[in-house]
């Protein structure tokens, strides 16, 4: 175990039965100079043999790299910039993408004295420079905590799809602002959380805050963290010029909008909605339970039955989100 510092950024990636999304945004990474990277990818128990076709596409992929003692992982045989070493980790459960995230982590950290660590979706493709700008971005800023991409729509990725999240305590509610800020600057800092498709922290923050509440499952986990650096005094950014194209919901079966969630999807976010809400500004919370009618009555004016009872159903039942 190295515990020198090692200069290279830990990439975590989570998947979960994806692994054709996962492949693509290991190419991107693959092809990224600048940093060197340490990729680790955390597979939360797929079913549709996820491991092994990863393992069998980084075999052809990286034949003359050298093998990892003991563990699936592939070596840079060469020294330089870009991708050291890519792992596949084997999680016996699905933890979820925080749990998932945390899972690799450690994993990481019981390796290597990584000082900084990138957190990616599965479904990203990283533009060129985009961990520069990040690492540029966190050291420019003063207290930086957790930092965000700017995020662009998969199949137009000439559009935005979110620079960073804003929540609306009162209601329970957030939304990706989709508008660059007119500075022109690398930071921006006006933002309540960065979206949790990328975010890069340091060592410290990890030390301080500690890691990501797998508790939330799905959604609200990366609001969860910035609030919780916010509140050590860490103040949550986004690098604008670190763009990744993103496939959004690709994981959950929640593409095209609020008529289109799947019952996963509409499950954990208002579970999520009223946890966070207690958690972090209780006195909030009858209002955005309340708030939650207007969300019954939406689904029912749809002829959406199925996640109206849903809501209904959660909505009087405490125990599922007062954890």
């Amino acid at each position: 175990m190295d515990r020198e510092h090692d200069l290279a950024t830990c990439v975590v990636i989570v998947n979960w039965n994806g692994w054709r999304d996962t492949i693509a945004c290991l190419e991107s990474l693959l092809a990224l100079d600048g940093p060197p990277m340490r990729l680790v990818v955390c597979d939360n128990a797929s079913t549709d043999a996820s491991v092994a076709e990863l393992e069998r596409w980084l075999q052809r992929r990286l034949a003359s790299w050298r093998r990892a003692q003991g563990e699936s992982g592939w070596i840079a045989t060469s020294s330089g910039e870009g991708v050291r070493s890519v792992h596949v980790l084997r999680l016996p459960t699905n933890p979820g993408y925080a749990g998932g995230l945390n899972a690799g982590i450690r994993w990481a950290r019981e390796r290597w004295a990584s000082r900084n660590f990138w957190l990616l979706n599965n479904d990203v493709i990283a533009e060129p420079g985009a961990l520069e700008a990040l690492v540029a971005a966190h050291g420019a800023t003063p207290r930086a905590g957790v930092c965000g991409s700017v995020l662009l729509e998969w199949d137009e990725p000439e559009r935005i799809q979110a620079v960073g999240g804003i929540y609306r305590r009162w209601l329970g509610v957030g939304w990706h602002d989709k508008e660059l800020p007119q500075h022109g600057g690398d930071v921006s800092l006006a933002l309540d959380y960065p979206v949790g498709a990328s975010m890069f922290v340091t060592a410290q923050y990890l030390d301080e805050v500690g890691l990501m509440d797998p508790s939330y499952f799905l959604y609200c986990e990366e609001m969860d963290w910035a609030e919780r650096g916010r509140r050590r005094g860490y103040r949550p950014l986004v690098a604008l010029h670190s763009r990744l194209r993103h496939k959004e919901g690709a994981s959950t079966g929640s593409r095209g909008g609020v008529r289109n969630k799947s019952l996963l999807s509409e499950r954990y976010g208002i579970i999520n909605r009223l946890r966070i809400t207690r958690r972090f500004w209780p006195w909030y919370l009858p209002l955005v339970w309340a708030s939650l009618l207007l969300v019954i009555l939406d689904r029912s004016w749809n002829r959406e039955w199925a996640r109206a009872t849903l809501v209904l159903r959660l909505m009087t039942s405490p125990r599922q989100w007062m954890n």
